[in-house]
């Protein structure tokens, strides 16, 4: 059990660390990032109750329907909306919230403390082959998921989108991610893995322009 714990673990803290380096002119204090870290780990427990509420009011459909039903507004919705109020709650308007790369080092915090906990479930039900495809698919997209978040409140935070994509454009991301791993055989596969890509590098490129931003005044 220890192995698996552990398995599920150290995908979510290699990943913070990594996204933590990338401020590198300023760091956060690492009490600040931990804090949004523990924080996202809570937000599982309340995303689960409403998750279970949705699918049982929901009606008895299959196929797309299902699946796009599901992946949109039971994951992608309530999850990314769950993580956005903790940040906005949690940080936004925060004294150490003062570069605009900032909102991508907390976002990804509250993202990766989630995918932890959620990991930690998923492993300790199915086991080491679980592991090993979640630390390559489900942790980094919830990072991705973050980053995207964390440059939509820098950008409200600037004055140069409303704070409400914060919450809407992770939430679709999530829920095309959700969607294309919903979908079974070959091409589900492949629709996922590029959807990946193409996250990482949109992730990317939202780093660099943010490091690149004006400072908050």
């Amino acid at each position: 059990m220890l192995v698996l714990i552990f398995s599920a673990i150290i995908p979510a803290i290699l990943l913070m660390i990594w996204i933590y380096t990338r401020d590198k002119i300023n760091p956060e204090p690492k009490r600040q990032v931990l804090r949004l870290f523990i924080m996202g780990m809570i937000v599982p427990f309340p995303a689960a109750l409403i998750e279970r509420y949705l699918l049982i009011c929901k009606a008895n459909h299959d196929g797309i329907y299902e699946i796009l039903f599901t992946a949109f507004f039971v994951a992608g919705v309530v999850e990314e909306f769950l993580k956005a109020l903790f940040f906005q709650k949690g940080i936004y308007r925060h004294l150490e919230f003062d570069e605009p790369i900032d909102g991508v080092v907390y976002a990804a915090a509250i993202s990766l403390g989630f995918a932890m906990v959620e990991n930690i479930i998923y492993v300790s039900s199915f086991g080491l082959v679980v592991a090993f495809l979640r630390s390559v698919t489900a942790v980094p997209a919830h990072m991705f998921f973050g980053v995207i978040m964390g440059y939509y409140f820098s950008r409200a935070k600037m004055g140069l989108s409303p704070i409400y994509y914060a919450y809407l454009i992770p939430a679709f991301y999530h829920g095309v991610y959700d969607a294309f791993a919903m979908v079974d055989g070959f091409w589900g596969y492949v629709a996922l893995i590029l959807f990946l890509v193409f996250l990482m590098i949109l992730s990317s490129r939202y780093i660099r322009k943010l490091r690149h931003a004006v400072v908050y005044e």
